[in-house]
This record gives C-alpha cells, sequence and structure tokens, in this order.
C-alpha cells in the first residue's frame, strides 16, 4: 500500500514495525510483521517519523548505497541508502523474496555488488 503523506490511509498498521536509521537490528523474530518504509527527502522523511512513533522501530546492518547523490541544502546521513535499497535490504533481512525488487534499479549491479549479494 502507499500512502501520500501527510495522509494516512485506512490500512491498519498493526503488526507493523518501521524501518529507521537507527534502532534494533531487524531479524526473523520481525519477519511476520508487515514493515513501513517512509520515502522522501531526509529532512521529510524525518518529519514523517513522529506521526508513526507508535510503531516499533527497527533498523538494518549495515549496506553500502549505489545511489549517487549531493545534497546541496543538507548533508546525507551516514548509511543512508535509497528507498528501494532499504526495502531490499529489508526483505533480505527477513527472509522474504526479494525476486524482481530491483529490476528497474539503474544501479542494482553495483548495489549488489558492493554487498555481495551477486
Amino acid at each position: 500500500m502507499f500512502w501520500t503523506f501527510p495522509e494516512r490511509g485506512p490500512e491498519p498498521l498493526d503488526g507493523y514495525v518501521r524501518l529507521v536509521m537507527e534502532g534494533p537490528v531487524l531479524s526473523t523474530q520481525d519477519s511476520q510483521r508487515g514493515l513501513l518504509v517512509l520515502d522522501g527527502t531526509w529532512r521529510l522523511a524525518h518529519r514523517m517519523e513522529k506521526f508513526f512513533k507508535d510503531l516499533p522501530p527497527r533498523s538494518l546492518p549495515p549496506i553500502q548505497t549505489a545511489y549517487p547523490r549531493l545534497s546541496r541544502i543538507t548533508p546525507d546521513p551516514t548509511g543512508g541508502l535509497a528507498t528501494i535499497e532499504a526495502i531490499y535490504a529489508a526483505y533480505r533481512q527477513l527472509g522474504r523474496d526479494c525476486a524482481g525488487l530491483l529490476d528497474d534499479y539503474h544501479w542494482a549491479s553495483e548495489f549488489l555488488a558492493r554487498n555481495n549479494w551477486r
């Protein structure tokens, strides 16, 4: 499901975890839970988090991005990933099927190589 901020859709988020930069690492204990991923600029994603504080936070182990970004406004956080990279990494961490997730991602090969996921 996709929602456009600041609207929150009618779907319940019971049993979901929220993907964050810092927090307990996703584990197999989370494999049956839903995954909330906030997508936006770093500044906007940070502002969105407060609306979902009721969901347990989970993070990823260190992963290297392949997305070439350069912010002229604020520095990118260390360990920041493109949204599709974060979703792919989370799915791998949870043991979920990742088939097709990176099919249209321009930097997929480099992302997989940087993280030894070939």
